[in-house]
């Protein structure tokens, strides 16, 4: 693949980012590569060369042939959701701690982009969820967002336990009570969904995941769901909804939360040596016996 026009989406608070970003743009100018920005990371980033432009956030992933995201994890979260339905291929430059979707260091950026320029990569096709909530018994549509990691449903600040009623496919699954039900995708089953004792899923698979927190209960265990399943919770307490663990919002008594598979795959660009059970090992230290 050689791209047009590489999209930049960064996390202006890293500091080594001008030490990376700043020799890519000539880099990328040199093989005449346009770099896009949305506007306002070219407000606060300030890009400077001939081949850099901004574009409104709505359009950045229409107008990208490719998107590099530099940051964290969080940064490729962000990513990802700005990419929203347009699909275009994905990766991300570690300037974070644990950079485990960010998987590439920074100083392998030129090397691998090199070697996006002469086709040695693949594109693995990760399922994302949409979240739609609304209130029980009103028939308009409301506000609809997309995770590619998870959607969680929780307490908030109230100490008090709150009840979710769970539904797949049209069918009663449980009443939950707990302190709140994570729904993650495989790549997010290595995230909240893990600390809350749920499976480690390959990412590339199509399921969803309902891992509840803290149940009340001795019989209740996470549950993996077909990636086709369509899963309705009505929310009887007061409680929060997040997205990724970066956006929030308030969900009152009564509350419908519809979650589903995502019409549009995230295209996750990697390469050939990427290995995820080594990822595993190397960053979750997944297997590796206890210090004597």
């Amino acid at each position: 693949m050689i791209p047009k026009t590489v999209g930049l989406f960064a996390n202006p608070r890293k500091a080594r980012l001008g030490a990376v970003l700043n020799p890519f743009l000539p880099w990328l100018e040199s093989r005449g590569i346009r770099a896009a920005f949305t506007d306002e990371q070219f407000r606060l980033l300030r890009p400077e060369g001939p081949n850099v432009f901004a574009v409104p956030e709505a359009s950045f992933g229409e107008a990208c042939d490719l998107v590099v995201a530099m940051g964290g994890d969080g940064t490729m979260l962000n990513a990802a959701r700005l990419i929203g339905p347009a699909e275009k291929p994905l990766f991300g430059v570690n300037l974070g701690s644990l950079g485990f979707l960010a998987e590439v260091p920074a100083e392998e950026l030129l090397p691998r982009m090199e070697s996006v320029l002469s086709g040695k990569y693949r594109i693995e096709k990760r399922m994302a969820l949409e979240t739609e909530t609304g209130d029980e018994g009103v028939e308009s549509p409301g506000r609809v967002f997309r995770a590619l990691n998870d959607v969680v449903i929780d307490r908030g600040g109230s100490p008090r336990i709150i009840r979710i009623q769970v539904e797949v496919d049209g069918r009663p699954f449980h009443t939950l009570r707990s302190d709140g039900l994570i729904a993650a995708t495989p790549t997010g089953s290595t995230a909240y969904s893990l600390s809350a004792s749920g499976p480690i899923v390959v990412p590339t698979l199509d399921s969803i995941l309902l891992s509840p927190i803290c149940p009340h209960s001795l019989s209740v265990r996470p549950t993996v769901l077909e990636g086709s399943s369509i899963v309705r919770l009505r929310v009887e307490s007061p409680a929060k909804l997040s997205i990724d663990g970066q956006i929030h919002m308030d969900v009152p008594n009564g509350a419908i939360i519809t979650i589903r598979r995502a019409p549009e795959p995230v295209h996750w660009l990697t390469f050939g040596d990427h290995d995820f059970f080594d990822l595993l090992r190397r960053k979750l230290h997944w297997g590796v016996p206890p210090r004597k």
